[in-house]
């Protein structure tokens, strides 16, 4: 994060509009990702409207795991360039669609990355590790998780070291190892179910879904009625935050237990 420009006095955050007459959501996605803006809109509840910006990202190589992960470490993208085309049209709150980035480290430095990029912003910023973790708290805390990523192994070990940093247990762990990043928008409903029946164990109370570009938001209640376990998926946990920080308390179907009940 560069050194912080006040952005507050040229665009405030609070503005309402005719047909946002309750919210604006902010939303930030990679240029690549077509599933956010779909699945945020189909959540968006009435008098809210949400207004997409895209961020550029550095391509990840697929063929070396070891230059993978060290891209995983270093890699930056254009977000702060993606927020200024973002707050003119005066959002409540800010959502980050993009997930990898934010389960770098451990749960102090998500805090501390979030709380950041809320005080660029001049607004809440919510982020996807922090939201998630916030959706589990929500739900009693379950603390052995199934967790499933469109990603390889390093960055599927990057996401549980994050949840273990947290206190919880990753008693399972599927990377569905998709290659490159508008491919893990066309992997089948069929084998997203697959997968959740891997993570499905006696050891496991709860599953967990990371990878933002991957469609499992409305796949939610299906997975949770065949399973008996709740699952916090990263754009359903992300939305709902950014509605629940500003205060907006709707309870929206279709998307799992957190959002119907929390």
């Amino acid at each position: 994060m560069s050194e912080r420009v006040d952005l507050t006095d040229r665009w405030p955050a609070g503005a309402t509009d005719t047909l946002a007459f309750r919210a604006k959501v902010g939303v930030v996605v990679p240029a690549t990702n077509t599933i956010v803006q779909p699945e945020l809109e189909a959540m968006r509840p009435p008098g809210v409207t949400n207004h997409v910006t895209r961020m550029l990202l550095p391509p990840r190589p697929y063929d070396d795991m070891a230059v993978y992960r060290r891209a995983l470490e270093t890699e930056q993208g254009n977000l702060e360039d993606a927020l200024r085309l973002l707050l003119p049209c005066e959002p409540h709150v800010v959502a980050h669609g993009h997930s990898i980035h934010s389960f770098r480290g451990d749960l102090a430095r998500a805090q501390a990355d979030a709380a950041a990029l809320a005080a660029f912003c001049g607004r809440p910023f919510i982020t996807p590790s922090t939201a998630v973790v916030r959706g589990l708290e929500a739900l009693g805390n379950p603390r052995r998780l199934g967790v499933l990523t469109p990603y390889w192994p390093p960055a599927g070990e990057l996401v549980a070291a994050f949840f273990r940093s947290a206190g919880y247990a990753v008693a399972r762990l599927v990377n569905m190892e998709a290659r490159g990043p508008t491919n893990v928008g066309k992997i089948g409903v069929q084998a997203i179910l697959d997968a959740f029946d891997q993570l499905a164990g006696d050891d496991v109370d709860a599953f967990v879904h990371v990878g933002t570009a991957l469609p499992v938001s409305a796949l939610t209640p299906a997975i949770e009625q065949r399973h008996g376990r709740p699952l916090v998926g990263v754009n359903v946990a992300t939305y709902w935050a950014a509605l629940r920080a500003i205060g907006l308390p709707d309870r929206v179907q279709g998307f799992g237990r957190l959002f119907a009940e929390c």
